[in-house]
């Protein structure tokens, strides 16, 4: 059943243009002759293309479009190839590699060895990328989706430490701000120890220079 008003004109429209272009029809349900309403029938399609439309637009209907690939890399390749990108769902006897296919998947949400499960879970986030639009509903990302988000900062000891612009970044800048700040960010994030140390010393040597240049 369709229930979006001239979308059985669509599907059929995207089935038509899908066979005239070399796909083929395998397997479809015959409709009574004396239905009534919005239907569709079930349709298996092969023999498709990457660039077809029925690949690059949104059915919602009920057509199974099977395609080949030869490697997992290619099969994440023609799904990603599309302006949409909602849910999806991995199938496999290897766990860990539909895991990884996944992963790879520019999808806002991805089931394995199941089909839409993660919209039955309503702790977790639902919607997509791409054209299938932004922000989420459900979940904790949900919830802050309906809220006014608003950041408040202060210093915690105001009278021992208070934020203000080094003087090496004041205008006019100096000389050594690049190195300046290279430092900073090498003492803060970088994953070696040596290197954090490394980082701390040229500040030191930083600000000892700027001082001596001051006098």
């Amino acid at each position: 059943a369709i229930c979006m008003p001239n979308h059985i004109a669509y599907l059929q429209e995207l089935l038509d243009d899908a066979v005239d272009h070399g796909a083929k029809v395998i397997a479809q349900a015959a409709l009574p002759s004396s239905h009534t309403g919005q239907y569709f029938p079930p349709t298996v399609l092969i023999n498709l293309k990457p660039w077809m439309r029925i690949m690059q637009e949104e059915t919602f209907g009920p057509i199974m479009c099977i395609i080949e690939f030869r490697t997992d890399d290619e099969a994440v390749n023609i799904a990603n190839d599309c302006e949409f990108g909602l849910g999806s769902n991995v199938w496999s006897n290897e766990v860990g590699r539909a895991r990884k296919i996944a992963y790879k998947l520019k999808v806002g949400m991805s089931s394995i060895n199941d089909f839409c499960v993660t919209y039955m879970s309503q702790s977790l986030p639902f919607g997509g990328v791409k054209s299938s639009g932004f922000d989420r509903f459900a979940g904790i990302e949900g919830l802050r989706g309906l809220c006014v988000l608003k950041s408040v900062a202060e210093d915690k000891y105001p009278k021992l430490i208070k934020t203000g612009l080094p003087p090496l970044l004041r205008y006019p800048v100096s000389s050594q701000a690049f190195l300046f700040v290279q430092a900073i960010v090498h003492l803060f994030y970088s994953p070696n120890i040596f290197k954090r140390a490394r980082a701390a010393a040229q500040l030191i040597a930083i600000n000892l220079k700027t001082k001596s240049k001051s006098y």
